[in-house]
């Protein structure tokens, strides 16, 4: 297969992988997690639902939204500040800073992802552990002693209250969370 067919079929596949969660995200959000089909899914991307298993093994992954990229990101990220001369807290700070740019042009996404996790418990968990998951990479990359989780907690404890002001109020996300940060002061 050729670099471009290569090309062109992940393209293809980032493109279905986004049309699902995007109706998964719509329908849970409107209708609940609960009365969501995977075959509603499907059917609103404009796919099967054999080919919505072939990108998730169950309807409420579709809420990752790249966890495990963004995680990859989040440790390079801290381990390249951790060689800086910014204390343990900036490190935090300009890490989860730049978390918040990466979601700033997915406000929408951002809103439906909040919604469908108000319509079910079992999204309400996927949600926290997903949080939990990021959390637990900046403690590790930190030292993982009580410094580092504590540093790591307030700073996503900064996030979560920074992400539900800018999905009420809209604004910039990074300006938010810096402004959450200074709020510690």
């Amino acid at each position: 297969m050729t670099e471009q067919a290569t090309g062109r079929r992940e393209a293809r596949k980032a493109s279905t992988r986004r049309a699902l969660e995007d109706a998964a995200l719509r329908r849970f959000a409107d209708e609940g997690y609960d009365d969501t089909s995977v075959d509603a899914i499907a059917a609103d991307a404009g796919v099967s639902s054999r080919t919505f298993f072939r990108y998730f093994a169950t309807k409420d992954e579709v809420l990752d939204m790249g966890r495990a990229e963004r995680q990859a990101e989040l440790r390079g990220r801290i381990r390249e500040l951790a060689t800086t001369d910014l204390g343990p807290l900036d490190v935090v700070r300009t890490a989860v800073v730049e978390l918040a740019r990466g979601f700033e042009s997915d406000r929408e996404r951002v809103l439906l992802r909040q919604r469908a996790a108000a319509t079910s418990p079992l999204l309400r968990g996927r949600l926290y552990d997903t949080f939990h998951s990021w959390e637990h990479v900046v403690a590790r990359e930190l030292g993982d002693d009580v410094s580092a989780r504590t540093l790591a907690a307030v700073g996503f404890a900064v996030f979560r209250a920074s992400t539900a002001t800018w999905v009420d109020d809209g604004g910039s996300l990074p300006e938010i969370v810096e402004q959450g940060f200074r709020s510690l002061a």
